[in-house]
């Protein structure tokens, strides 16, 4: 086997805790090629991470620094010499971190993106990634048969109860009090995208940025509505949000910002669990609203998995909301793809019995109930409060 990792956009820590682990268990085992810029705008990597790859003698490397390889984060149109070194290398199966989706269909072989593996409200840690062959197709299911299905929401029935018992300790009067949303107007619920400018994922979203996305909705709406914010914890600690608290400003209680106490993403569950509908783009927040079964909009030219019921026209999304007609998330689908994703498709690139054929199998194979049952007995020994 020949395998390419494509990098563009990997961060230092992403290559260190994720990345590196997974070239380390395939380089054992095949041909490794690595097609990775250098540091720039917070992506990309350096002698350290070169330094920390166990075995990096054995990989061949190629460091995109040629002119012009910041462009290569979110385009390799043009760049003809990479190209060329992609079809020589002719690489069996290409892992790909990248923004550019376009440019990876022109290679040899089969591609896959490594994406964050968070499914929330459920936990899960950092390092898990999941394989996809595009990057924010949010909630894919193939058909896995009633059988399979029912066995996998048996498995995780424990957790599933456990976590809808934590949303249900607070009706939701309550938690619209505690966050300072009316109760008397329709509360849309908007959890913003990360913006920092190493994160170049950014050229999927709707709009330009966080303050755009935002002004563009809240003029949608009617005075009998209240835009409801929640901001990426990443963005509070690293971005300038002047801009977007200037726009929130401008519209008076159009637009309520929802800061939250203590763990940032906290603000996020309690928001969608108050609100009486969800607006996203990409973000992974996606899920929470359908283990909640709340009404989705989703602004994107990704694929939504069918079982979200999530809707694209804001106007026709606000007046189903109102008449009680907007579709919700189908509740037998989110228990079937939330078992689905931990037990099938979570990967977790610290495991022990990882290894270059079996993370080859998930390539070739993407639905294998063979590792269901390791999968979901890891996840309850990682979170084991949860099976109690």
């Amino acid at each position: 086997m020949r395998i390419l990792f494509y990098l563009p956009v990997v961060t230092p820590w992403w290559f260190d805790h994720i990345v590196a682990r997974l070239i380390e268990r395939v380089a054992r085992e095949a041909e490794v090629h690595v097609m990775v810029p250098p540091l720039w705008q917070g992506t990309g990597i350096g002698p350290d991470q070169l330094l920390g790859v166990d075995g990096s003698d054995r990989i061949a490397w190629h460091i995109l620094d040629g002119e012009g390889h910041e462009r290569l984060r979110t385009c390799a149109a043009g760049f003809d010499a990479l190209f060329d070194l992609v079809a020589e290398i002719d690489a069996d199966i290409t892992f790909c971190r990248s923004a550019d989706v376009e440019s990876p269909r022109r290679f040899p072989g089969t591609v896959r993106y490594l994406m964050e593996g968070a499914f929330p409200p459920f936990p899960s840690r950092d390092e898990w990634i999941v394989l996809r062959e595009q990057p924010f197709d949010h909630g894919a299911m193939p058909p896995i048969g009633a059988e399979a299905e029912t066995a996998l929401v048996r498995a995780i029935e424990p957790a599933w109860h456990r976590t809808r018992q934590l949303f249900g300790q607070e009706d939701r009067a309550s938690r619209l009090h505690r966050l300072g949303l009316p109760a008397d107007r329709l509360v849309l619920a908007l959890p913003l995208e990360y913006e920092h400018e190493e994160n170049f994922f950014g050229i999927h979203r709707s709009h330009a940025d966080n303050a755009a996305l935002v002004a563009e909705l809240a003029d949608s709406l009617d005075a009998n509505a209240v835009l409801a914010v929640t901001d990426h914890p990443l963005n509070r600690l690293y971005c300038d949000r002047s801009a977007l608290h200037e726009t929130i400003a401008r519209r008076g209680g159009a637009v309520r910002l929802i800061e939250g106490e203590g763990e940032p993403k906290q603000a996020t569950l309690d928001l969608v669990a108050a609100c009486d509908g969800l607006v996203v783009g990409n973000s992974k927040a996606i899920t929470i609203g359908g283990f909640l079964g709340k009404p989705i909009l989703r602004l994107s030219d990704h694929a939504s998995g069918a079982w979200l019921n999530a809707g694209t026209d804001l106007a026709a999304f606000t007046v189903g909301l109102r008449s009680g007609s907007a579709p919700t998330p189908s509740a037998s689908g989110a228990q079937a793809w939330f078992a689905f994703h931990a037990a099938n498709s979570v990967i977790d690139p610290a495991d022990a019995d990882l290894d270059a054929g079996s993370l080859f199998e998930r390539v070739e194979k993407p639905v294998d109930p063979r590792r269901w049952h390791a999968s979901l007995l890891r996840y309850a020994q990682t979170y084991p409060e949860l099976f109690q």
